[in-house]
């Protein structure tokens, strides 16, 4: 897949025309790089030997000194240079600055990525690690209300049914009652939810009780049928909720040790023999009732909360079908607060064959919601969706341009964007790393570039304030023009930098929507604020606060 933008370059063209004016810039020394190959993908981090050569200029202004990535080469009397630098885990930007004596530099940037490949597709453990705030528990609890009251419950409740029922452990004979809901309704609903250690200390209060049901039984062999409903003015039902890995499912929720006080019961079971109705015992089998519905109604809510998705999805991103499984791997709770980790893994519709991704180790985030919330996403869930994109093209632009000495250019991925921690400050980045660009005039090559850039992540709200998103900042460009085509455009790096903005822009674009499509927790009801991102030992960690 292709992208098509448009450019211009007469301004451009202006200011490569200055270059030969008086009082014009000298001419930089030359320089070449011998080893490492651009685009070079190696087992592992450690240590790497860069060497080249380097030259004085036509003037001959000699070499003051080179730098790769800070750390002096060894410059040798022939113009060789040999420097060893530090490869970390993931993407790694190689600078090499030669400077002559006058102050002119010469420079060359190339990328190199460190890990191990894995295919397409592969799940990624502890791909999303989650904490959650007592304060912000108690956000999710009052946010819990409205969305169970919009349920349709009677489905949840159906395969339990007969809910109610006695005499008919042998089967329906000639005395038994069953009672099967249909539906829990009510006027009002409100939930506590503390964080203690083993689930969450459970509180619900609900209002204006109205279950309907059907009654099935028997008396004296004499077999009948007929509706029922089950009132009460208030019913307060307490316990530790408990929140479980459910594979793909999400989350499984149980009550433990439920306490269920019911006040103002009215039972409606005009024709119902009253044998039938002590035999059901109906105010406590509404007890149950009411003690199994309000877990079955939390697992929505935790799902939500905690980031579980129902059973395998198939989303839509940037023209293709994603496919996506998320999958809990633990739950705990203590006084504090919350921690979910969960497994996940998507996979482009058509790259499983494709070349596949760099991983690289992580380690265990230190996590601290604060007051709010705090979700981790491990880099190598993100690499994996970009390493995909790139595999099939998604990524590659076809630039035309008006006017000016190329009328094209083509910017082909030879490395797929990664994520990985800035060595200089620690910050989590997604590195664009040899990005080749030729640029063409009726179709003949006249000029080749290689472009690397680093560019910040930052978070932003998404779905009117109730959701968060990772975008990308402003790139950081280093352009490096290539000798394997005659540079005919007439322009210099300084120049191309600004000739391939646009290309990146649509690039950033198109890896923005890749990250958005990922999947992060998030609670109907609450929109999130004074979001910020972090960085913790391979995961992008995203701060914030339920409203």
């Amino acid at each position: 897949m292709r992208n098509l933008l448009t450019i211009t370059t007469g301004l451009l063209l202006v200011t490569a025309a200055c270059d030969g004016a008086p009082g014009a810039i000298p001419e930089p020394p030359i320089l070449k790089i011998t080893s490492p190959q651009r685009s070079l993908i190696q087992n592992g981090a450690g240590q790497i030997m860069v060497t080249g050569t380097v030259t004085p200029n036509a003037d001959g202004d000699a070499i003051s000194k080179v730098l790769v990535n800070n750390v002096a080469a060894n410059v040798n009397a022939d113009g060789s240079f040999q420097a060893t630098i530090q490869v970390q885990p993931g993407a790694t930007l190689i600078h090499t600055v030669a400077t002559a004596v006058n102050g002119v530099e010469a420079k060359d940037t190339r990328a190199i990525h460190a890990g191990d490949l894995r295919p397409n597709g592969t799940t990624i453990d502890r791909a999303v690690t989650a904490a959650i705030s007592t304060e912000a528990f108690a956000k999710i609890a009052a946010a819990a209300g409205p969305m169970i009251e919009a349920m349709d419950v009677g489905p949840m409740l159906a395969p339990m049914n007969p809910m109610i029922h006695a005499g008919d452990e042998s089967g329906e004979d000639c005395l038994f009652g069953r009672v099967f809901i249909d539906d829990v309704n009510f006027s009002n609903i409100a939930i506590t939810l503390t964080p203690k250690v083993g689930g969450l200390a459970f509180r619900a209060q609900i209002d204006g009780l109205d279950v309907p049901g059907r009654a099935r039984y028997a008396v004296a062999c004499a077999n009948g049928s007929n509706t029922i409903r089950i009132k009460a003015t208030k019913v307060v039902v307490g316990g530790t909720l408990t929140v479980a890995p459910d594979g793909m499912k999400g989350f499984k929720t149980d009550l433990l040790n439920p306490v269920v006080t019911v006040t103002g019961l009215d039972i409606q079971a005009s024709g119902i023999p009253g044998t039938i109705i002590d035999l059901l015992r109906i105010d406590q089998g509404i007890q149950y009732v009411i003690g199994k519905f309000a877990p079955l109604a939390m697992k929505p809510m935790m799902n939500q909360a905690l980031g579980g998705l129902a059973g395998p999805q198939t989303l839509d991103l940037l023209g293709r079908k994603v496919d996506l499984q998320v999958a809990p791997a633990e739950v705990k709770f203590d006084a504090n607060g919350g921690v979910v980790v969960m497994n996940m893994k998507m996979l482009i519709q058509g790259t499983e064959a494709a070349k596949g991704f760099i991983y690289t180790d992580n380690g265990t985030p230190v996590l601290d919601p604060g007051d709010g919330f705090q979700i981790g996403l491990a880099d190598d869930l993100a690499n994996q969706m970009m390493g995909q994109a790139g595999a099939i093209g998604l990524l590659n632009l076809e630039v035309p341009a008006s006017g000016g000495t190329f009328d094209n250019s083509s910017l082909a991925m030879s490395l797929p964007p990664m994520i990985s921690a800035d060595p200089t400050d620690g910050r989590m980045k997604v590195i664009l790393g040899d990005m080749i660009i030729t640029f063409t005039s009726h179709g003949t090559p006249v000029g080749k570039a290689a472009i690397n850039a680093k560019i910040d992540l930052k978070i932003e709200s998404a779905n009117n304030g109730y959701g968060v998103a990772i975008q990308l900042g402003t790139p950081e460009i280093f352009v490096t023009v290539l000798d394997d085509i005659d540079n005919a455009t007439l322009l210099q790096d300084a120049d191309l930098s600004r000739a391939v903005e646009i290309c990146l822009q649509a690039q950033i674009s198109s890896i923005s929507k890749l990250l958005t499509g990922i999947p992060l927790p998030s609670v109907a009801g609450l929109q999130m604020r004074n979001v910020s991102v972090g960085a913790d030992d391979g995961y992008v960690m995203v701060n914030g606060a339920f409203e």
